[in-house]
């Protein structure tokens, strides 16, 4: 009795209310349902933007050290060609981590150079110095001479070669940022590759400066300074 009189006074007795409530009851589930899987593949959207923005981040902020080291390409250049040598090497840290050094030398401006990441995970183009029969620097793409547009061999301690990162894709200039070539894609994700200086290390003596070709500038402290190769 008591059963009876509640299904009337909340309209349960009525089919047509049932059938109202269920698909009411339905709707919501669905609205629900829709809004938990919106919010879920809004949050996955913006993970994979943040993702990307940090990735961009990385890769942008080793281009800068590739800037840098060819920065001090040049200037060693210039160092290779007076005969300078070092007076002091200091490490640069960062968390903790020596990510490369700052040589001071007795002349010439200090610069810095930053170690290089063996791996494939930001490819990127090699850029060296080499010395050809004439006794003059020039600037190496890869290994071979960087040729400009003449077809003439690039001068190390003339013209600078640049980078940058745009569009996911690594972008060189030779002509100081006149124009620009477009190069390979910046595809790595930790903002670590190979660099220039595959690894700089010292004794009482000389400071070793490896290149990412296998070359050594071999520095002397405080007398002289020599090119090898190995």
């Amino acid at each position: 009795m008591r059963r009876g009189r509640l299904e009337m006074a909340t309209g349960f007795a009525n089919p047509g209310w049932k059938r109202y409530f269920c698909r009411t009851m339905k709707r919501i589930l669905c609205i629900l349902s829709l809004i938990l899987a919106l919010t879920s593949c809004h949050k996955k959207i913006w993970d994979k933007l943040n993702d990307h923005e940090e990735r961009i981040a990385r890769l942008e902020a080793f281009c800068n050290q590739m800037n840098t080291n060819i920065n001090s390409l040049q200037a060693l250049v210039n160092v290779l060609n007076a005969r300078d040598y070092v007076k002091d090497i200091v490490p640069v840290m960062e968390n903790g981590n020596v990510i490369g050094y700052t040589i001071t030398f007795a002349s010439a401006s200090p610069i810095t150079v930053y170690n290089g990441k063996n791996g494939e995970d930001a490819p990127m183009p090699v850029i060296g110095i080499k010395q050809d029969t004439d006794g003059i620097w020039y600037w190496t793409l890869d290994g071979k001479w960087l040729i400009d547009d003449k077809g003439s061999k690039v001068r190390a301690d003339a013209a600078m070669p640049k980078l940058k990162i745009e569009d996911d894709y690594w972008w060189a200039s030779y002509d100081n940022g006149s124009t620009w070539e477009k190069l390979g894609k910046a595809i790595g994700t930790s903002g670590e590759g190979d660099a220039m200086f595959r690894s700089i290390y010292w004794d009482d003596d000389y400071v070793y400066l490896i290149l990412a070709d296998g070359q050594e500038i071999k520095l002397a402290r405080n007398h002289g300074l020599t090119w090898i190769y190995v």
